[in-house]
């Protein structure tokens, strides 16, 4: 299935949530995207009458980046894993994970056509932790990112990732981290970012 340049787009920017570091590991692909360099030209050089080049160049792209995010080891898929709904359901949740209403088990059953017990087995058989889980850890770790790279206030971040208020967003964040948010801003590093399954402290 072809993916169209706008859920190209949501799968691209959907995973900013994950690991730093380069999305791009093959020296092959590398080079391939050099083909910015020749977007500039393009743009500089010829203006209005290479926007179809433009385009088509620009579409190359953003397959090579595709390609290397869903290489990547970020979507939390096992190994042996030949299921490729796994990938699909873990894009989806989070390109939406600022909707709870979108990510509750019934709509999962609709949107991957799977029985309301199969979905919570198949999820938690392929990515190793439930469902729950996942769209916590996925959550906290936009947290982690607003926390330490930009200037979103508490309050914010609450409403923007659909936490029930304040008080929430800091019990969950000291559970699964290990620290309050006081505390981790202080520290300056990341935490959940850096693990690779979602754990609680108990």
């Amino acid at each position: 299935m072809i993916e169209t340049s706008g859920s190209r787009k949501r799968l691209i920017s959907s995973n900013y949530n994950q690991l730093p570091g380069e999305i791009i590991k093959n020296e092959v692909d590398r080079q391939h995207l050099e083909l910015i360099a020749m977007i500039l030209q393009e743009s500089r050089g010829y203006g209005e009458e290479s926007i179809m080049l433009i385009k088509s160049l620009m579409t190359s792209v953003l397959e090579i980046l595709i390609r290397n995010i869903k290489k990547g080891s970020h979507y939390e898929v096992a190994e042996t894993n030949a299921d490729d709904r796994a990938t699909r359901m873990l894009t989806y949740i989070n390109e939406n994970i600022n909707q709870p209403e979108l990510l509750k088990a019934d709509h999962l059953v609709s949107t991957f056509a799977m029985s309301p017990t199969s979905v919570s087995e198949f999820f938690k058989k392929q990515i190793k932790m439930s469902l729950r889980e996942y769209i916590i850890k996925a959550k906290l770790k936009l947290v982690e990112i607003r926390l330490l790279k930009s200037d979103y206030t508490l309050t914010e971040i609450t409403d923007d990732l659909a936490f029930t208020d304040v008080s929430h967003l800091s019990k969950t964040f000291k559970r699964y981290v290990g620290m309050s948010i006081r505390e981790f801003k202080n520290n300056g590093e990341y935490k959940l970012l850096k693990k690779s399954i979602c754990e609680t402290n108990k």
